[in-house]
C-alpha cells in the first residue's frame, strides 16, 4: 500500500493525470469549485500553485514553503477573508470518502503565519502566496505519505457558505538513507547515472537501493543534455535546452527534488550543437562568460553541478579565424573553461566526460586538473587510467568501465566484450572511485533490461558487499 500510495502522489506532484496512476491507490479526487460562495455569488477557494483546488502534494526534506493561493471566480468588491486551521476531522472525512488511511502529518509541524488568514484584495481575483510552511519530523516514514488537513472557514462577514477543505499530502525525506556508501568500511564506489531525458524519466534511478542498508544505488544522475551554443547577432555562447531539457528544469518538484531528497545529486550535461562554440573551442574571455551563464542556470534550478562532454562541435569553423573569441580545438581551452566554472561555482560537482579534448587536461593559472575536476570518467572500452591524463587526479576521482544501455553498444558486463577488459572487483581493489552507466533505461518492454538488472545485481555485491533491491516501479516519460 506505501509503494502504491508514494507512486500515485510522485504522479500527482506536477498536475499529471490521474489516470496515469493505479486505480485503487488513493482517491484524489476531481477539482472542487463549490467553495465558499459570497452574497454576489462569487466563488472563492483556496488552490495550491498548479491549481488544484482539493488535494495538494509536497515532497521534502528538512523544511518546505508551500504556495496556497485564494481565489474567486470574479472580483471581489471588498477584501475577501478565509481562516485557515488545522483539522483532524477533515482527514477523517478524506479518508472516509476515498476509502483510504493516510496518517496525519503532526500538526507540530505545520506552521500557519499570520494566524492562517487569506485574503483576497478588493478589485482582484487573487490573493498574494500565502507561505504553509512545513519542516521535518525524525519520526515519520520517509517512505510513507502524510496529510494535513484543513479546515477553510469565512472570516468576514461579506462571505457566506459552509466550511471548505483543502488536504496537503506530505512525504517528508528528510530520514531517507542517503546514497553514501562503502566497503570494509572504506568509501564505496559512486554510480553515475547518464539519462537520455529525450526517451527516459530520470525518476527510475530511484527505485535502486541496497536491501540490508536502504541506500540508494545512484549517487549522481546527469540530465543528459542541454547544449552550448553561438548567438551570431549578440556574439554570445549560451546554454540551450531543448524542450525535454527544459521541461525538467521547469518541474523541478516533480523530476528533480524527489532524486535530490534522496541525496542523489542531479547535474546537467553540456555538449555541443552543431556549431563553433564548444567546451574546446572558447578563448578564455568567452570562457569566462559562458563560465557566468552555466552558474545562472544551476542558481535558477538549483543543480547540483556540471557534466562536460566535447563532442558535435563545429572545430573546422571555430578554427577558422573568422569570429573573434573562438579557437581551434585544444586541451588547454578546454580546461581553461573547466577552470572558469570551478571558480563561478566551487561548492558545486564538475565532472568530465574523457573524450576528444577532454580526454587530457592541463593546469590552469596554478590549479591542477585533479582540484578543477570532481570526477573524470573514460568514455567506453578505454582501459587506462584517467589519473594518467589529469595532473593531481586521485584514483578515488576516476572512473572506468563505463557502460552504455544502449541496443547497438553491447558495453554492459553481460557482454564478454565488457568483461574481457574489465572486473568489476578489480575496479573497486585498484581504487577507482566512479563508474559511469549512459543511456540508463530499464522499461520493461525493453530487451536489455533483465541483463542491465542483472549488471547492476553483481555491481552492488563487488561494489559494496551489498544485496541490490529494486521496487520494481517504472516512470514513464510523461513531459
Amino acid at each position: 500500500m506505501i509503494k502504491n500510495i508514494f507512486r500515485s502522489f510522485l504522479c500527482l506532484a506536477a498536475v499529471a493525470a490521474v489516470t496515469s496512476c493505479d486505480k485503487d491507490d488513493i482517491y484524489i479526487g476531481g477539482a472542487d469549485d463549490s467553495g465558499i460562495i459570497s452574497p454576489e455569488g462569487n466563488v472563492v477557494y483556496l488552490t495550491d500553485g498548479n491549481g488544484r483546488s482539493d488535494v495538494g502534494y509536497v515532497e521534502f526534506k528538512d523544511s518546505y514553503t508551500l504556495d496556497l493561493y485564494l481565489r474567486s471566480s470574479k472580483v471581489v468588491e471588498g477584501d475577501a477573508s478565509v481562516t485557515l486551521s488545522y483539522d483532524a476531522a477533515v482527514l477523517e472525512a478524506y479518508n472516509a470518502g476515498s476509502g483510504s488511511d493516510v496518517p496525519a502529518f503532526p500538526s507540530a509541524n505545520v506552521e500557519l503565519p499570520g494566524g492562517g488568514t487569506v485574503t483576497i484584495a478588493g478589485g482582484k481575483t487573487s490573493s498574494e502566496a500565502y507561505k504553509l510552511k512545513l519542516t521535518a519530523n525524525a519520526s515519520l516514514d520517509p517512505s510513507t505519505v502524510y496529510a494535513v488537513p484543513l479546515s477553510v472557514k469565512p472570516k468576514n462577514a461579506s462571505m457566506a457558505g459552509g466550511n471548505e477543505s483543502y488536504v496537503v499530502l506530505v512525504q517528508d525525506c528528510t530520514s531517507f538513507p542517503g546514497t553514501d556508501k562503502s566497503y570494509d568500511g572504506k568509501p564505496g564506489m559512486k554510480i553515475v547515472s547518464v539519462i537520455e531525458v529525450n526517451d527516459v524519466n530520470p525518476l527510475n534511478v530511484m527505485g535502486f537501493t541496497l536491501k540490508e542498508s536502504g541506500k540508494q544505488f545512484f549517487d549522481i544522475v546527469v540530465l543528459f543534455a542541454a547544449n552550448i551554443n553561438y548567438n551570431a547577432q549578440t556574439g554570445r555562447v549560451y546554454i540551450s535546452r531543448n524542450e525535454n531539457v527544459q521541461a525538467l528544469l521547469d518541474q523541478r518538484d516533480k523530476y528533480i527534488r524527489p532524486l535530490q531528497d534522496r541525496g542523489i545529486k542531479v547535474v546537467l550535461g553540456v555538449l555541443g550543437n552543431h556549431d563553433l562554440s564548444g567546451i574546446s573551442t572558447l578563448q578564455p574571455n568567452l570562457a569566462k562568460e559562458f563560465a557566468a551563464e552555466v552558474k545562472n542556470v544551476c542558481d535558477a534550478y538549483e543543480l547540483d553541478g556540471i557534466f562536460l562532454d566535447d563532442e558535435y562541435t563545429d572545430y573546422n569553423a571555430a578554427a577558422s579565424g573568422q569570429i573573434p573569441g573562438f579557437c581551434a580545438q585544444s586541451y588547454e581551452a578546454a580546461s581553461r573553461l573547466a577552470y572558469e566554472i570551478r571558480k563561478a561555482q566551487p561548492s558545486r560537482l564538475l565532472l568530465s566526460y574523457r573524450y576528444e579534448a577532454l580526454y587530457e587536461a592541463v593546469e590552469v593559472d596554478g590549479m591542477q586538473p585533479g582540484q578543477i575536476f570532481d570526477y573524470v570518467l573514460n568514455d567506453y572500452w578505454v582501459t587506462s587510467n584517467p589519473c594518467d591524463t589529469y595532473p593531481g587526479l586521485k584514483i578515488s576521482q576516476a572512473g572506468t568501465g563505463s557502460w552504455n544501455c544502449s541496443d547497438y553498444s553491447q558495453c554492459i558486463p553481460a557482454n564478454s566484450n565488457w568483461t574481457a577488459r574489465f572486473s568489476l572487483e578489480g575496479m573497486r581493489e585498484e581504487g577507482y572511485g566512479a563508474l559511469m552507466i549512459f543511456n540508463f533505461n530499464v522499461n520493461p518492454d525493453y530487451w536489455l533490461t533483465r541483463y542491465i538488472l542483472r549488471d547492476m545485481n553483481e555491481a552492488a555485491a563487488a561494489f559494496w558487499n551489498a544485496e541490490l533491491q529494486y521496487d520494481e516501479t517504472w516512470y514513464r516519460k510523461d513531459y
